[in-house]
C-alpha cells in the first residue's frame, strides 16, 4: 500500500475515530502526458499562462474524472453503512486536486491507486498574523530618503536604475485577508478579487475588501505605488496583483487549495502566502513541487512568528521557499527579530536521516509601513501604518523574485530560487544556511548577476 502517500497527521486522526467516521480529504493527482509551465520562457504574459492553465484543466479532466469513478467503485462492495461521501472537486480546474470522504477502510484503496500522489486531510489553517500594527506617519529618516528602510537595506531602488524594470509583465497572487483595492497606492495594480468562502466557493465581491488590515499591507509592500510625497513602498510597483481573500470565516485547506487554483487559473507567476498550520506536513511538498515544475509558479512562504525553535507549515517544508524576518539593530546593522521563527526538522530518509533548515532567507519584517485600509485612531484617519512580522518580510522576497522575472522572462522558478539562495548575504557565511538567517538576507543585483550567469554557462554546453 502506498503509505507514503498518506499524511501521517491523517493516519492518527482515522485511528482515534470510529470504523464508519468519514473525514475529508484533498487528494493530489499525477495526470501523465500533461504539458509542463515549469520554465517560463514559453510565455511571454499573463494571459497566456492563463491559456497553459485552461488547457491543463482540459487535459486532466478525464484522468480525475476516471479516478473519481474508480474510488467510487471500490467502495460499491462494501456495506452501506461504510460507504464514503464524495465530496467533489477543488476548483475543478487546472490544479489536479480532489476533495473526497475517506473511512479507514477507503483510505487503503484510495492510496493504493497508481495515480494518486498525496492525500492531506483538510485541516484548519490560520493567517500568520502581524506582531503589532501602528497607525502614523512615515520616519522623517525614510522621508528623507524616499523611500522605506526595508527597500533601502534591500538596494531596490538601485536595482530600478540599474536594471530598468519595476515588475512589468510580473503577476503576483496575494492569498490573504483581501485587499482594499481603492486605496491610491493601489491603483490600477489589483487585476482581479474574489472571495473564496468556507465551503470552498468562489464568489465575487464589489467593491474589493479587506476583511483585516493585512492582505491591503501585503499587497503595498510588492506592489504599492509612491506617496503623494513620493515615498516608495512597494518593491515591483508595476506588477499585478490577482487577491484571493481566503481567511474568512473557518478557513481550511480547501479554502487555501482554491485561493491557489483560481491564482494559477489567471496565469500567475507568483504566489505569497502569510498562512498555515503549526504542525509538519510532509505532503504539502507535493502541492509546492507541482507548482513550481508543473505550472513555473514561484510560492513564498512566511515562516511563522512563533519565535526560535517553532515554524509554521507550509513554510517548513522541503520545497517552500520560506521568509524569516530582519530588525534593525541599536548601533547599526541588521540582526533577525525575536518573534522570527526558524528549526532544523530531522526526518527519516530511505538511506539516513534528512535535515531541512528553515527560513530559506530573511528580509526587513520590523517596522515596515505600506498601505492600510481607512483606520480611525485618536481622530485621525490614517491609510498608512506600520507593522512588523514574517509576513511582512514575505512579499518583500515576493517583489523581489517579481524584479527578477521582468528583468530576465526566460529564467525558471528553479533558477530564480537558485540565484536567491546562492547570493543571500549571511554574517557567517561559512555557517549557511542555520535556522535563524537560512542562506541569509535576499541582494536582488547579486542574483540577477547569478542569472545571467548561470544562462552563459548553460549557452557554453549547448542547453
Amino acid at each position: 500500500m502506498g503509505y507514503a502517500k498518506v499524511s501521517p497527521v491523517l493516519w492518527e486522526l482515522l485511528e482515534r475515530s470510529s470504523r464508519n467516521t468519514v473525514r475529508e480529504v484533498l487528494v493530489i493527482y499525477r495526470v501523465k502526458n500533461a504539458p509542463k509551465g515549469g520554465m517560463r520562457a514559453g510565455f511571454t504574459s499573463t494571459e497566456e499562462r492563463a491559456g497553459f492553465a485552461q488547457e491543463r484543466a482540459r487535459i486532466q479532466a478525464r484522468t480525475q474524472s476516471m479516478l473519481l469513478d474508480k474510488y467510487r467503485q471500490s467502495q460499491e462492495s462494501r456495506p452501506r453503512r461504510e460507504h464514503t461521501a464524495d465530496r467533489g472537486t477543488v476548483g475543478g480546474s487546472s490544479l489536479p486536486i480532489i476533495s473526497v470522504g475517506v473511512t479507514k477502510a477507503s483510505l487503503k484503496s484510495l492510496a493504493d491507486e497508481p495515480d494518486v500522489v498525496a492525500i492531506l486531510p483538510n485541516q484548519p489553517i490560520h493567517l500568520i498574523g502581524p506582531e503589532g500594527v501602528t497607525c502614523g506617519p512615515l520616519s522623517a529618516g525614510e522621508t528623507k530618503n524616499h523611500c522605506t528602510w526595508a527597500l533601502d537595506a534591500l538596494g531596490v531602488p538601485d536595482f530600478w536604475e540599474t536594471a530598468q524594470v519595476r515588475g512589468e509583465g510580473v503577476a503576483v497572487g496575494v492569498l490573504d485577508t483581501g485587499v482594499f483595492a481603492d486605496h491610491p497606492a493601489l491603483s490600477g495594480r489589483v487585476r482581479d478579487f474574489v472571495l473564496i468562502d468556507p465551503l470552498g466557493r468562489r464568489v465575487k465581491a464589489e467593491p474589493n475588501f479587506d476583511a483585516a488590515c493585512h492582505g491591503t499591507h501585503v499587497c503595498g509592500t510588492i506592489a504599492g505605488q509612491p506617496t503623494a510625497d513620493g515615498v516608495a513602498i512597494g518593491v515591483a510597483p508595476r506588477a499585478q496583483l490577482l487577491v484571493a481573500g481566503v481567511l474568512l470565516g473557518e478557513p481550511t485547506l480547501a479554502t487555501l487549495f482554491e485561493g491557489i487554483s483560481w491564482a494559477v487559473d489567471h496565469g500567475v507567476d507568483i504566489v505569497n502566502m502569510s498562512l498555515g498550520f503549526s504542525y509538519y506536513e510532509p505532503q504539502f511538498g507535493d502541492l509546492l513541487d507541482l507548482l513550481l515544475d508543473d505550472f513555473g509558479v514561484l510560492p513564498v512562504v512566511a515562516i511563522g512568528n512563533d519565535s526560535h525553535g517553532n515554524t509554521s507549515c507550509p513554510g517548513n517544508v522541503k520545497s517552500a521557499f520560506s521568509v524569516g524576518a530582519l530588525q534593525k539593530r541599536k548601533g547599526g546593522g541588521l540582526e533577525v527579530a525575536p518573534f522570527s521563527g526558524g528549526a532544523s526538522l530531522a526526518l527519516p530518509a530511505e538511506a539516513a536521516v534528512e535535515v531541512i533548515t528553515k527560513p530559506d532567507v530573511v528580509a526587513p519584517g520590523v517596522d515596515i509601513w505600506s498601505c492600510i485600509p481607512p483606520q480611525e485612531s485618536d481622530g485621525e484617519t490614517y491609510t498608512y501604518g506600520y507593522m512588523q512580522g514574517t509576513s511582512m518580510a514575505t512579499p518583500h522576497v515576493a517583489g523581489i523574485a517579481a524584479l527578477l522575472m521582468a528583468a530576465r522572462p526566460a529564467a525558471s522558478v528553479r533558477a530564480i530560487l537558485q540565484a536567491l539562495r546562492e547570493t543571500a548575504w549571511h554574517p557567517a557565511g561559512h555557517l549557511r544556511p542555520d535556522n535563524r538567517w537560512g542562506y541569509g538576507i535576499v541582494r536582488v543585483g547579486d542574483a540577477l548577476k547569478e542569472l545571467d550567469t548561470h544562462a552563459s554557462q548553460n549557452a557554453r554546453r549547448g542547453r
